[in-house]
């Protein structure tokens, strides 16, 4: 194979699209992106393409990837998330092999560079039907670390789901701009025993959660003690799926409660509300992700909301060293 690599270029991203949706097409995992979409995801002010990107390429066409991202979580670890895709007309052919060596090869120089007094971990996502992945992943020395549930229902009444209402002294509003900052700093506090979370700064909450394109501050809520925010709900929609799907979805992407307020139902009534909400704005079914092991019992609230498991999803890590 006379193939190229070289680090990703904004110049790639019809290309990337174009992968992307061939990739979808293959393996069904519900994620369609457009090009508004990825150039978004493109001006993430932590990445660095030059450096910790690689394109692979035919000629012009662009038929794999990989990216390595950085973080550094709560508890301690420096954690380097990935993403890789190859294009499933060229898989069986060792590129995905190279693309995990790749991946491992410049995640532990940015840990060495970067901060090689913390332990280090590699993370690879690996859908659960993607058993050539997983072989791939066994024999480069990932172990299954983390499962992700996909859980999704109807937007419509649930006659077996009640309302609830807020203990005294709280009240839920929408989303309210002026609450950004606290919003912010709130999310950063409730997630700080989650595994993976780290503590997201000002132009990371700009570009991920409260001013991407995707968010719905018409279907996002606070709960207020006072003026003291206790709980959040933020939804997203991504018109991309909607394009390819025909289905109209809300995506519950980040719902929180701080340690002081829960127990007090707060995530149920959020949803609730939240469903309803989305129903009358149109959206025909609701989405979102949870960890497995979630330490506040997050899985057990969305199921009793009516929520169904769709997919699951592997987060595989590999221990970095400084010595090696």
């Amino acid at each position: 194979m006379n193939l190229l690599w070289r680090p990703m270029a904004e110049s790639d991203i019809p290309g990337w699209t174009a992968l992307l949706a061939a990739a979808e097409r293959a393996d069904q995992q519900g994620e369609n992106y457009s090009e508004d979409d990825l150039r978004e995801e493109w001006a993430d002010p932590d990445l660095n393409a030059e450096r910790d990107s690689i394109a692979v390429l035919d000629g012009s066409v662009l038929v794999a990837y990989a990216m390595v991202h950085r973080r550094v979580t709560p508890e301690g670890t420096h954690r380097l998330p990935s993403q890789s895709v190859v294009h499933p007309d060229w898989r069986g052919r060792g590129i995905g092999a190279q693309l995990v060596d790749w991946i491992t090869q410049r995640a532990t120089e940015l840990h060495r560079a970067h901060r090689p007094d913390l332990p280090g971990e590699v993370n690879i996502s690996c859908a659960e039907h993607n058993s050539a992945l997983r072989a791939l992943l066994d024999e480069a020395g990932y172990l299954p670390r983390r499962w992700f549930f996909e859980l999704k229902r109807s937007t419509e009444p649930d006659a077996e789901v009640s309302p609830q209402p807020l203990p005294e002294g709280l009240r839920l509003i929408p989303y309210d701009a002026r609450y950004d900052e606290a919003l912010r700093l709130a999310h950063n506090e409730a997630f700080r025993d989650h595994w993976g979370s780290t503590e997201v700064d000002l132009d990371g909450w700009k570009q991920w959660y409260t001013g991407t394109s995707w968010f719905r501050p018409a279907l996002s809520y606070l709960v207020l003690d006072g003026e003291e925010i206790a709980g959040y709900l933020l939804s997203k929609e991504f018109e991309a799926d909607a394009a390819v799907t025909g289905v109209r979805e809300v995506w519950y992407d980040q719902i929180g409660v701080r340690r002081a307020w829960r127990g007090n139902r707060l995530a149920t009534v959020m949803l609730l509300r939240a469903l309803a909400d989305s129903c009358d704005a149109g959206f025909t079914r609701a989405a979102l992700s949870v960890d497995a092991d979630n330490p506040t019992g997050a899985l057990g609230i969305y199921q009793r909301c009516g929520f169904a498991l769709v997919t699951r999803q592997s987060v595989h890590a590999r221990v970095l060293s400084v010595t090696d």
